[in-house]
């Protein structure tokens, strides 16, 4: 991915995960970074329920306002919230120099063959799911992984530092919870492994 490229992001994931609120992270967290002029999040909307597949997205411009709010074909960055959803359609839909991040105990090697990433994917793996269980974030017993797993985009894309990842996180949800949140993202950051 090209220094200067804007960039579209999809999270496919399930309802309940947290797409959306991950995108809005996102996109807060790049404009605070300095390095984008314009910013949207938003969900593909439908019948969405809890449990069933979705996906939200999110653009971030380097260059200019964003006028398309269309849903986003080709990104340059795939997120997977829950491994269930994948198949070959989405892996495919990834542009050349993209980012492949999923939330997997499987190493990055696994998605290559069984999905036929090319060469030029980079691709981010780590457990997102076993790291929420084990910190005890979890609503109704089911891991919280949305902004665990930014820590995984943050080591894809450095303009998403840390430290404003940690500035959106504690706003919106509160000093404790935010610390929490941000432990984990931290946490994700150093076990993602890039292939």
């Amino acid at each position: 991915m090209s220094e200067t490229e804007n960039i579209e992001i999809i999270i496919h994931g399930r309802g309940g995960q947290g797409a959306v609120t991950a995108c809005e992270i996102i996109a807060e967290a790049a404009y605070l970074s300095g390095n984008y002029i314009d910013v949207h999040a938003y969900p593909s909307f439908g019948a969405e329920r809890r449990g069933a597949p979705v996906q939200a997205y999110a653009k971030l411009s380097k260059t200019g306002t964003i006028w398309d709010r269309a849903q986003i074909e080709n990104p340059n960055v795939l997120i997977i919230f829950d491994e269930t959803v994948l198949n070959h359609e989405i892996a495919a839909s990834l542009r050349e120099d993209g980012f492949f991040i999923i939330n997997s105990e499987k190493d990055p090697e696994f998605f290559v063959k069984e999905f036929g990433l090319r060469g030029d994917i980079k691709i981010v793996a780590a457990d997102i799911s076993k790291l929420a269980i084990e910190k005890n974030l979890t609503i109704d017993g089911n891991p919280v992984i949305n902004t665990p797993i930014l820590g995984l985009l943050s080591k894809a894309i450095p303009d998403l530092k840390l430290g404003n990842l940690k500035t959106v996180v504690v706003k919106r949800m509160g000093e404790k919870l935010g610390n929490l949140n941000f432990e984990l993202i931290e946490q994700g950051y150093n076990l993602a492994k890039i292939l």
